[in-house]
């Protein structure tokens, strides 16, 4: 009996019986790979990782070769003489010379292996009888197993970089660990391996605040960074308009060298703003660089509610056409809800062409740029595709016309407009509904998820690419827009 569960993985029920020897249970299956062993052998029960050398009849995880099976016959006879002499003394018996009677067990198993078929040996129970199991994980192992199992379901890259990440696991889950910081430390360093910056670690406190700040609550000093490192540096990317950042004359494009006199070096940019983050009231220290100069600014956390999207109606001098303009400083749950507002407004004002203004906006909450989308373009017209882990490509479409399908738009951009921001922008672009003017985009073109893990810790795990509607792969490149112009960061549409 086969059920299917998520990600490709597969349950199979399976009953031998050979010579005596009864094992009855489940044997997880990832990629036709064993991973793990639940059931019973006589009477026993066993719940076993079958890559553990002392239970296992062979290595699952890849296939079997010639040399490895003679090793392997080697191992299983030597075993079953030892065991011989042992019950000829004793008289006790095992299961293990059911499995190790006929060697050819083994080649059996071994060629159903290579069809794709999961199958169990047992070959090690200790002469008593009873098999010998493996010890139980303590509380941060067992964190640390969860943490790659979530990243082995769902990370973008099945390749993992080129590292053996079945490996990783059986190496980091046995380390000695005391306490939950070692687990943290530990699965930090699985996750460096994959070498993507979106991909991380999130300590409960980290995990509060990012989850704030994609519902636009969150206490702090009011500072937005870009995405990723630029140039090395964290730099900003926005301080908060009337927060107390903005109010100490922190401004637009400084970097941050230290919080709290602690270096940045090893810290992501979202890394960095959960410690800026914390309870209102409570102090934070940051060291900001500029071509001025270095200074040290100290700072009061206080409640912050982000508004990701603020409309104007603007009078064009040389005609007089009323001119809709969107601003939009970030994705979050409620911007998608928050622009319909304001583009009804903003019609029902009398405009009758827009401007989105993108610039500094460095995305955030993917449907929210979908979802914008929908409101400038007609049914049946593709917004994004998003390739999953095994190349399958999901196509979000409009299902309806749009309110505004047939307005003329025009869309700001420039080096740090990202992400869900890039979304809605080569949405437009590609379906021809707007114009772009501004500088190349900041080119993020990858999907997170946020997992929540046992002990209320996280991770985020790139799970997807995606592509304009043109099939464009815009990571690490970004759009290019239609009309190049360098325009100030603070210059009005």
């Amino acid at each position: 009996e086969v059920n299917s569960m998520r990600h490709g993985c597969s349950r199979r029920k399976e009953r031998w019986i050979e010579d005596g020897c009864a094992f009855q249970g489940n044997v997880s299956v990832w990629d036709g790979n064993v991973l793990r062993l639940t059931g019973c052998v006589r009477g026993q029960w066993l719940v076993q990782d079958i890559a553990d050398a002392r239970c296992e009849a062979w290595n699952s995880s890849r296939r079997v070769s010639q040399a490895q099976l003679q090793r392997r016959r080697c191992r299983v006879s030597a075993a079953a003489r030892a065991e011989k002499e042992q019950e000829d003394g004793s008289g006790p018996s095992s299961a293990l010379s059911a499995v190790s009677k006929d060697v050819s067990e083994i080649e059996r198993f071994s060629v159903l292996l290579r069809r794709g078929v999961a199958a169990v040996a047992l070959g090690v129970v200790l002469a008593t009888g009873a098999p010998k199991c493996a010890h139980a994980l303590s509380e941060p192992q067992k964190l640390v197993a969860e943490a790659w199992r979530v990243v082995n379901q769902s990370f973008v890259d099945q390749s993992f970089n080129g590292v053996d990440w079945f490996k990783i696991r059986m190496k980091n889950v046995k380390k000695p660990m005391s306490t939950m910081d070692d687990a943290y430390e530990t699965i930090r360093g699985m996750l460096k391996l994959l070498d993507d910056p979106y991909t991380r670690f999130l300590s409960p406190a980290q995990l509060e605040s990012l989850t704030s700040a994609a519902t636009g609550e969150l206490a702090g000093v009011g500072v937005q960074l870009y995405p990723a490192r630029v140039d090395g540096e964290l730099k900003i990317l926005n301080p908060i308009e009337g927060g107390p950042a903005a109010r100490s004359g922190v401004r637009k494009g400084d970097i941050i060298t230290d919080i709290d006199g602690e270096s940045l070096d090893t810290l992501s940019p979202d890394e960095a703003a959960a410690r800026i983050r914390g309870s209102p009231g409570t102090r934070v220290s940051i060291n900001v660089s500029n071509s001025s100069g270095d200074r040290r600014v100290d700072l009061v956390r206080e409640n912050l509610r982000i508004t990701s999207v603020r409309e104007e109606l603007v009078k064009r001098p040389s005609d007089g056409v009323l001119l809709g303009v969107l601003d939009i400083r970030q994705f979050n749950s409620s911007t998608a809800d928050d622009a319909t507002k304001a583009l009804r407004s903003l019609q029902a004002a009398g405009a009758s062409k827009y401007v989105i203004d993108l610039r500094n906006n460095p995305g955030g909450y993917f449907p929210g740029g979908v979802d914008v989308a929908r409101q400038f373009l007609p049914k049946g017209v593709a917004i994004v595709y998003v390739a999953d882990k095994n190349g399958v490509q999901d196509e979000y479409e409009t299902l309806e016309d749009g309110p505004l399908c047939d307005a003329p738009v025009a869309v700001l951009v420039n080096h740090a407009t990202a992400s869900a921001s890039e979304i809605l922008s080569g949405a437009l672009k590609d379906n021809h509904r707007a114009t772009l003017i501004g500088e190349q985009t900041f080119g993020k073109g990858v999907v997170q998820t946020i997992s929540e893990l046992s002990d209320g810790s996280g991770l985020s795990v790139t799970i997807a690419r995606y592509e304009t509607p043109a099939h464009i792969d815009i990571n690490k490149r970004g759009i290019e827009p239609d009309v190049f112009r360098s325009c100030p960061d603070s210059a009005p549409p």
